[in-house]
């Protein structure tokens, strides 16, 4: 594909851009026009009120600090008139607390100058695909709860997947929440009145597993003194959710693998087959393409599953959805544990606790931290310190550990290069040197990583 080729395509987007800087103003807009994109540029908070009152604005790009007042003033306003708009704020004075600020209050994304302009195209593009028309929070809602376009963009095709009746593998770490993902397939798909029946194929002993999935006849065995429907015919008629199928026996897969090609089971000691009518949907936190590789997963099997794929990201990687999960786990467990009371808000020190921290053990863990802060508040709390966070979830006040693959650890004392060129290393080795890979993970053009390394 030609760099021209892979250009993003912003047709049918108004963008407003605000900035009092006129050279920046030009830029932005030559480039945005460029691909399509209908721009308006306006240097004052006036100019802009005038503009959202008279033109549909689809992306608002506001400069953080303005000779009279702040980007973030004109953010009320745009809300109001534009609901389903996408706001962000371009700045060259970045700092943790107006970022925590900016995530807050539904401000999209929050980029330092100088911006590359195809990086910021492709995010507009990336971000007006997630959003209206297919709404995809309210089709989802409540059974996943997200705001980041990170996750958006991972979960764009589930209404599509969940309409057919083709295998789902779900792939993420763990605590991703992909079970989640699997009873959201399954609920608003055809089979929704059908039933959703999980298992966990890693904490079932290999002697079990026959007789958990497929069932055994009376006396099949020592002890099995009644007749036993397994998970397949508890799933009749709806949706079986495989979770961990990766840690299922290299043995036990040929059989799966027949099951699902002649959609019938035989229960330990029957004598005919059993037709069954089920939806599978998969999950592991394992990489299924290096197992295959290594022999510990049978191929015929992983591709009968992976027809249809989604990827969570961590939450490490979705960090506008960390306050809204922190938020809505608390006041779930107080609603729970029956206290009327009103829920308290985070600091904004411990706000930026919560966005630093890498949490390793994803939704999962931060859930868990906020039952044990639940637990912890005092009746007359109405705001939660860093000090108070850091009590309830120890891990936040320790160091990073830098040994991870999925962690950049930079030096207080490095420059504005050194941490830049630490990023593009961390990229580079994660991609293994693919440059288009690492240049769409650091949301630049791959030309632009190309000169950063030309001038290293």
């Amino acid at each position: 594909m030609t760099e021209k080729q892979s250009l993003p395509d912003l047709h049918d987007l108004h963008i407003l851009i605000l900035d009092d800087d006129p050279a920046i103003q030009r830029s932005l807009a030559r480039a945005l026009r460029g691909l399509g994109a209908e721009v308006k540029t306006v240097g004052s908070l006036r100019e802009a009120e005038l503009i959202l009152d008279s033109w549909p604005v689809d992306i608002l790009l506001a400069d953080l600090k303005l000779k009279q007042g702040t980007g973030l003033d004109l953010l009320p306003r745009f809300q109001k008139k534009f609901p389903d708009g996408l706001f962000y704020l371009i700045t060259g004075h970045g700092s943790v607390d107006s970022a925590v600020k900016a995530l807050k209050h539904g401000v999209r994304d929050y980029l330092q100058k100088p911006v590359d302009p195809i990086a910021l195209a492709r995010r507009l593009q990336r971000d007006a695909a997630a959003r209206a028309p297919s709404r995809l929070e309210s089709v989802l809602d409540p059974y996943l709860i997200f705001r980041d376009p990170v996750m958006a963009e991972a979960l764009a095709d589930l209404p599509r997947f969940a309409a057919l009746d083709e295998p789902v593998l779900i792939q993420g770490e763990t605590g991703t929440g992909k079970e989640l993902v699997a009873m959201a397939v399954h609920r608003i798909s055809p089979r929704s009145s059908g039933p959703f029946v999980a298992v966990n194929c890693g904490a079932i002993p290999e002697s079990m597993l026959e007789s958990e999935l497929f069932g055994h006849e009376r006396g099949a065995f020592t002890g099995a003194s009644s007749l036993h429907r397994g998970r397949f015919e508890q799933a009749s008629g709806g949706t079986l959710f495989l979770d961990e199928i990766g840690e299922m026996p290299l043995q036990f897969q040929v059989r799966l693998l027949r099951v699902l090609e002649e959609r019938a089971i035989q229960r330990i000691g029957g004598e005919q087959p059993i037709p069954v009518d089920v939806r599978i949907v998969a999950a592991t936190h394992r990489d299924l393409h290096e197992d295959v590789q290594a022999g510990l997963f049978r191929q015929d099997l992983f591709y009968r599953l992976d027809v249809l794929q989604i990827r969570l990201p961590p939450l490490r990687e979705r960090r506008q959805d960390i306050l809204l999960l922190a938020s809505h786990f608390l006041e779930r467990t107080l609603n729970e544990s029956g206290q009327e009371r009103q829920v308290p808000v985070f600091t904004p020190e411990a706000e930026a606790l919560l966005l630093a921290y890498p949490w390793p053990g994803n939704i999962r863990e931060l859930r868990n931290s906020m039952t044990r802060l639940a637990v912890r508040l005092q009746p007359d709390m109405r705001e939660i310190s860093a000090d108070f966070l850091r009590a309830a979830h120890p891990s936040l006040s320790k160091p990073t550990d830098c040994s991870g693959n999925d962690i950049v650890c930079i030096p207080a004392q490095a420059t504005m290069a050194e941490a830049e060129q630490l990023l593009i290393d961390a990229a580079l080795k994660r991609t293994d040197f693919n440059r288009r890979a690492a240049a769409r993970q650091l949301g630049i053009g791959e030309r632009t990583l190309r000169r950063k390394l030309n001038n290293k």
